[in-house]
């Protein structure tokens, strides 16, 4: 009885010293950010937490027209034409805190109650993984790390969709769930439920379940339930989905689930890829270029769905015009998502609200590696600084999972995370950003972190080997 309660005890314990540590990250990046944005004096600082000079205020403006008109608009006048181009998951979730506070505050401290059941879940996931010992310091770093609690502090949509994405994995891989299907059916819900806030995991299942067959379950165990099981996921997962494929189609006009895709696919993907192929132009050319191409009107590129046809179009034609050199050029894209780091992102967030800021954007690392330019490295190199330090950090971690792909206890496990990070960084791909690495961090972490233990406590073993001999 006296093992059992001191069981519970440390438990219980460690939930608290979790706790704390969420609220002190978060809370503290939330009281300095408040504090900039009231001490700042610009007209940036006055809007936050909606800034608009960052993504936060897209959110935010879909949430007041949902609550104060009824419409899920990005326009901030009359007519409100709705919108397809961002997915309603962040914004439905914020929207309930306006329409009973009349602010964003009470959203971003639910966000520190959201960071603080995630990480729970990492912990638990790591103990599984690599026993408490490993586990408890993996989820103190996981809460210390800037893209954390940048994202538990703002309107920022990956505190939540990791919530619900890791929420997706733990039930998959770690839940004591007897029902297959129940598991199977529940995990493709909360997928579905990702997409809705980030559309990025759209295409996730098409990833994951050949992965769980080839990397996971080895072949003697594979049934038929197993194969019913993934029919139901998908089903369950384009279920979910359904609804708002619906009301694109009503209200737009469009069965696409959103126009995120195509928008990305030619802003990010084809038109650096044919500044590459022409050097010297400047990637406002080659958007011009391509703009021109499918008689689309100059300038930023649309986000409707009456040009989404001719943007995806249009991007495939120049990728599959110079297939091997575009395949490539996107490989090279996974540098800056293994190596993005989040301090910039914060230090980014700070500097726009205040005064006299050079909002001129510096040269991105895809722009020096490919084609490679020394001088434009340098400059870049010089631009982070001491940011450089997390940049090595994220190397660091990504060499050790690659090196624990063979050596760690759960080697299945290892590859299906490793998997699951390399879907990310590839749709991704030149918007590499430390942003969109973040709901994949806590993959990384485990990853790395089982690397560690397997090559400390093999040479451990060794060592006491050794010494009886």
């Amino acid at each position: 009885m006296k093992d059992e309660f001191s069981v519970r005890y440390k438990g219980v314990r460690l939930w608290i010293i979790l706790l704390a540590v969420s609220v002190i990250t978060a809370g503290s990046s939330l009281l300095y950010l408040t504090h900039v944005a009231h001490t700042a004096d610009t007209k940036v600082a006055s809007e936050f937490p909606a800034v608009s000079s960052d993504i936060e205020s897209l959110y935010a403006t879909l949430a007041v027209n949902f609550v104060d008109h009824g419409v899920f608009s990005l326009a901030t006048t009359s007519p409100y034409v709705p919108d397809m181009w961002r997915t309603p998951g962040y914004s439905f979730f914020i929207a309930p805190f306006y329409a009973i506070f009349g602010s964003f505050y009470p959203a971003i401290i639910t966000q520190i109650v959201i960071l603080f059941l995630t990480v729970l879940m990492v912990f638990s996931m790591a103990k599984r993984v690599l026993g408490e010992k490993w586990a408890l310091p993996l989820a103190l770093l996981y809460l210390i790390l800037p893209s954390t609690f940048l994202a538990a502090s703002t309107l920022m949509n990956e505190n939540l969709f990791t919530f619900i994405f890791i929420g997706a994995l733990y039930i998959f891989f770690f839940s004591e769930m007897k029902n297959l299907y129940a598991r199977w059916a529940l995990t493709g819900f909360l997928l579905a439920l990702t997409v809705y806030i980030k559309p990025a995991s759209l295409y996730f299942l098409v990833f994951f379940i050949p992965a769980y067959f080839v990397f996971y379950l080895p072949w003697k165990e594979i049934t038929r339930k197993h194969v019913f099981a993934a029919i139901l996921m998908i089903v369950t997962f384009l279920s979910t989905l359904a609804p708002w494929c619906v009301r694109n189609k009503v209200e737009l006009g469009s069965w696409q689930f959103a126009t995120t895709g195509p928008f990305f696919i030619f802003r990010q993907n084809a038109t650096g890829f044919y500044a590459t192929l022409h050097p010297g132009m400047t990637d406002k050319e080659a958007r011009y270029a391509l703009e021109k191409m499918g008689n689309i009107p100059l300038g930023e590129v649309p986000t409707g769905p009456e040009y989404s046809a001719t943007l995806q179009k249009i991007a495939l034609q120049v990728i599959f015009a110079h297939p091997f050199r575009y395949g490539l050029y996107h490989l090279s894209t996974f540098i800056p998502f293994f190596t993005s780091n989040g301090a910039h992102d914060y230090w980014w967030t700070v500097n726009i609200m205040l005064p006299n800021f050079n909002r001129a954007p510096e040269p991105a690392l895809i722009q020096a590696l490919n084609p490679f330019s020394l001088p434009l490295l340098m400059e870049n190199l010089r631009n982070h600084g001491w940011f450089l330090l997390e940049n090595a950090f994220w190397g660091i971690i990504t060499l050790l999972i690659l090196a624990g792909l063979w050596r760690p206890k759960n080697t299945r496990l290892a590859w299906m995370f490793f998997v699951i990070i390399l879907y990310f960084a590839f749709v991704t791909g030149p918007g590499a950003h430390a942003r969109y690495r973040a709901p994949v961090d806590p993959l990384f972490l485990i990853g790395a972190f089982s690397a560690v233990a397997y090559f400390l406590e093999n040479r451990k073993s060794k060592s006491q080997s050794v010494s009886i001999t």
